[in-house]
């Protein structure tokens, strides 16, 4: 092997160990739904998904089994899920058909014997939908007082998982002709929790209780799915927001979100009219804000004119911590990606931190350079002292402008780290000859 081969091979390997440590926390699936059917789709997420974990069936069923009984997944499936389920779009509904018929389902709903039902799978999907509310927050900031002088969003997912849930988190890339999206959740999971696509729209679901009954029967849509939509769809917050407001939903929520230029909150009382929030919307006396050019959300509303639900003491704490945490400003402290990694790590106030035991998930998103950055909680479920978001590289297309650029940029790299090698290889010969001589 010559000289120059020999660093070519190091400088190759050095690229892929690279590439590795920053993807090696959560596996990735690519769909390439070009033309396709959405069983076509969900055929070849589900043998990707099948092939990648063996056992999902068991593992989606044992995590059903961690906060349902027999009897409330009987009635959840007949009010609920048979309700909702027909307003989703068909090639929605193929596709979940499709994945789950990859994995060997079986025809009985038990809760908890280590198989999987189709109509288990589906009220796995439409969880946020018809019955399991969650504890998440966000936060983000635009304009001058971003250092990017472009939006950077945070998101904390908190959810009760298992080790079983945790054991499949994923991310699922679907390639359109027109559009990318990306699905930051779990394997399998089609609709969409927190997402993103190639125009740089990002979307996150929290709830915001109201306290009241879920209304059964009822025929309202799937959230989830509807946020797949908009990332299918649309490009900006105006037109998401637009789309999604025209819908009924079981429960009430808050939508998280951010495209180039803005970062805004869509809140969406159940029955009632949607508001979308931003930095300078009028508020509750006792939620107050102020903070040019930044915004946060827990799980209630705080709009002058949205319903009253800001009662629990976490939701408080949180807000008026990142009210604390807003501190940014356009002239001497603008805000960077790491400072909106070290808010969403807060963890001042034990059980009511913004980081906290049951986050899964922890994002910042900056739209204009469609860059992530990710933490997932380990399987065993206990956060590391000192946890850390990982940028995941390489998710979207290249475009050929930036192919080309990247080739080059590459060649660049590639011929500095010979010719320093060489160099070196040349002085430490003629080191080595002076010695002998």
């Amino acid at each position: 092997m010559t000289i120059v081969t020999k660093i070519l091979a190091g400088s190759l390997i050095f690229c892929l160990m690279s590439s590795v440590d920053a993807t090696s926390t959560i596996p990735i699936f690519r769909v390439d739904a070009k033309g396709k059917t959405g069983a076509e789709i969900g055929a070849a997420l589900g043998k990707a998904v099948k092939e990648q974990f063996p056992d999902i069936g068991k593992k989606y069923d044992s995590y059903l089994a961690s906060f349902v009984d027999q009897n409330t997944f009987n009635s959840w499936v007949q009010k609920r899920v048979n309700f909702v389920k027909p307003n989703i779009d068909q090639a929605y509904q193929d596709e979940v058909n499709a994945i789950v018929s990859n994995w060997g389902i079986v025809g009985i709903d038990q809760v908890g014997d280590g198989y999987l039902s189709l109509n288990e799978f589906w009220l796995l999907q439409l969880i946020p939908d018809i019955g399991r509310r969650t504890n998440c927050s966000g936060f983000g900031v635009f304009g001058n007082v971003s250092a990017l002088k472009a939006p950077i969003v945070g998101r904390n997912m908190d959810w009760r998982t298992t080790e079983a849930l945790r054991s499949i988190q994923a991310i699922t890339v679907y390639e359109y002709e027109n559009r990318t999206f990306v699905n930051i959740g779990f394997a399998g999971y089609v609709g969409v929790i927190s997402g993103f696509n190639s125009d740089g729209l990002f979307v996150a679901h929290l709830d915001s209780p109201l306290g009241k009954r879920y209304p059964e029967p009822i025929g309202d849509h799937a959230i989830v799915f509807d946020l797949r939509k908009v990332l299918e769809k649309t490009t900006k917050i105006s037109a998401a927001a637009i789309s999604l407001s025209k819908q009924q939903y079981g429960f009430s929520h808050n939508i998280l979100m951010a495209d180039t230029k803005d970062v805004e909150v869509l809140e969406q009382p159940q029955g009632q009219k949607a508001h979308l929030r931003n930095a300078t919307s009028p508020l509750r006396i006792e939620m107050s804000w102020g903070k040019p050019n930044q915004i946060a959300v827990v799980n209630c509303f705080v709009l002058r004119n949205s319903p009253l639900n800001c009662i629990s003491s976490i939701d408080r704490f949180r807000w008026h911590r990142f009210r604390t945490l807003a501190k940014f400003n356009s002239t001497d402290n603008q805000a960077h990606v790491k400072d909106v990694i070290k808010i969403m790590f807060d963890k001042v106030n034990p059980y009511q931190e913004i980081f906290n035991q049951n986050t899964v998930q922890s994002i910042v998103f900056t739209p204009k350079d469609k860059r992530l950055h990710l933490y997932t909680v380990p399987i065993s479920g206990i956060h590391s002292a000192h946890p850390v978001m990982y940028e995941i590289p390489n998710l979207l297309p290249v475009s050929p402008v930036q192919e080309t650029w990247l080739s080059d940029t590459i060649m660049y790299v590639l011929a500095f780290l010979m010719l320093g090698s060489v160099l070196f290889i040349s002085f430490g010969n003629n080191d080595y000859s002076k010695k002998r001589g």
